[in-house]
């Protein structure tokens, strides 16, 4: 894994217990803005084929995420809700080039993405082993192994 400097606290479970329709709602948002990503990446670098076939399947899986939280927002009788700013991203964003002709350019997005992805498992990870409502817990299980691949998948491009 990607050693996060940080680790999440355990005890934010219980925050996102407190809070599950917000939780949810912003959750349903990264995994869209994930597959935008993706696709983003297939638009930038259509000459680099093996790196399009991997952000196609890669956008669809996120898009398969997407519609299964809101399967879960549904099913708890929430709507999905307003999509808010990351704080966290957007600051993660800046340490991106801006000039587009940078050879370095796709480098600094493939690790951007695999950070992002990398703090996702992370936090699923503390989510499937501290939410007390176990269908949530095992969703949230699924979803870790799904963003370990992700990360990795971003790492092996950016190297």
């Amino acid at each position: 894994m990607l050693r996060l400097k940080l680790a999440t606290d355990p005890r934010w479970a219980e925050l996102v217990e407190g809070n599950i329709q917000d939780v949810l709602t912003d959750h349903a948002y990264c995994e869209q803005k994930a597959a935008s990503s993706a696709i983003s990446l297939i638009i930038r670098y259509p000459d680099l084929t093996e790196l399009v076939q991997e952000m196609t399947a890669l956008a669809r899986e996120e898009m398969e995420h997407f519609q299964r939280v809101h399967n879960i927002i549904i099913q708890k009788g929430f709507t999905l809700g307003k999509e808010r700013k990351d704080h966290y991203v957007n600051q993660l964003a800046t340490f991106i080039r801006k000039d587009g002709h940078n050879p370095h350019l796709l480098i600094d997005r493939l690790l951007f993405a695999a950070m992002i992805e990398a703090r996702s498992c992370e936090r699923f990870r503390v989510l499937s082993e501290n939410l007390k409502e176990k269908e949530l817990a095992e969703f949230y299980r699924e979803l870790m192994a799904s963003e370990a691949g992700h990360y990795t998948l971003f790492i092996k491009f950016g190297s």
